[in-house]
């Protein structure tokens, strides 16, 4: 295996340790889907309350509409809890003392940037919708490319509006696409391997899911549904939290090269090359 892929692979083993060594944080991105689903309902409620339902299905102003306000809702609440564990990690990786409260204060502390990411990235996501939607094959390719793009050049951006001086969404897209191409093989070996493990993880709860659908009924099928449901969730949660961890970690080292958290102990050469 390459060494930059295999490098990556350390640092999934060592954000794991390090997310259980500090669990709590597990409560943030439970927040964060608590909160979305929160939202959309409120949503949901409005829009049955102005009798556009229907609307939505067949007028495309209110269809796009809704999928704008769907996707700012979302990115936004979700950049926000994860610019809350981004600054716990990167305080644990100093040693200093942090809590599920003070990386919400500094979310909060950033909220506008984070506003403004999201509706940026509902803006994007809304455009590239429409033209999937109108112009056929060309249009769906072209979806493709921007969303692969997409992910790549907005890998870092959480960080970087936490942690970089960077100021202003087109500077900090730079600053984000610019980092990547510095770890990019740690970048995505880490992303998949936290991935796969959580995938793994969370294939009990995808089997208490299908037997409780398919195969049971009543009490026993609702208790396979619950404990299924309950399983993949807590996966989702607990892959959110060490995926801002393992970004976190390669962020300070493309920034200032510095091996911190749980590379403090180890040998540097057996995890990353010299710059």
């Amino acid at each position: 295996m390459p060494s930059k892929y295999r490098r990556g692979l350390d640092i999934t083993s060592e954000s794991l340790d390090m997310f259980r060594q500090n669990a709590t944080l597990a409560v943030l991105p439970a927040l964060s889907l608590l909160a979305v689903g929160s939202a959309f309902a409120v949503l949901a409620a409005l829009a049955f309350r102005l009798g556009i339902v229907d609307s939505l299905f067949t007028n495309d102003r209110y269809r796009y509409g809704a999928l704008f306000c769907a996707v700012a809702v979302s990115s936004s609440v979700a950049t926000f809890f994860n610019a809350a564990v981004v600054h716990c990690a990167a305080r644990m990786f100093d040693g200093e003392e942090t809590s599920v409260r003070d990386g919400l204060a500094a979310a909060w502390r950033v909220r506008r940037q984070v506003a403004t990411w999201g509706v940026v990235a509902a803006t994007l996501g809304t455009l590239m919708y429409v033209l999937d939607e109108k112009f056929g094959a060309i249009g769906s390719l072209a979806r493709l490319v921007f969303d692969l793009a997409w992910v790549l050049l907005t890998y870092f951006i959480v960080p970087v509006i936490v942690l970089d001086s960077e100021t202003g969404i087109r500077r900090q897209l730079r600053r984000s696409g610019s980092l990547f191409r510095e770890t990019w093989g740690e970048s995505v070996s880490a992303t998949i391997g936290v991935s796969v493990v959580f995938f793994v993880a969370a294939i009990p709860g995808l089997v208490l899911l299908g037997v409780g659908y398919f195969l049971l009924d009543g009490l026993l099928g609702t208790a396979a549904l619950v404990a299924g449901g309950g399983i993949v969730v807590a996966c989702l949660v607990c892959s959110q939290t060490v995926q801002a961890i393992v970004r976190t970690a390669l962020y300070r080292y493309a920034t200032t090269g510095e091996r911190v958290g749980p590379f403090a102990f180890r040998d540097p050469a057996g995890v990353f090359p010299e710059k």
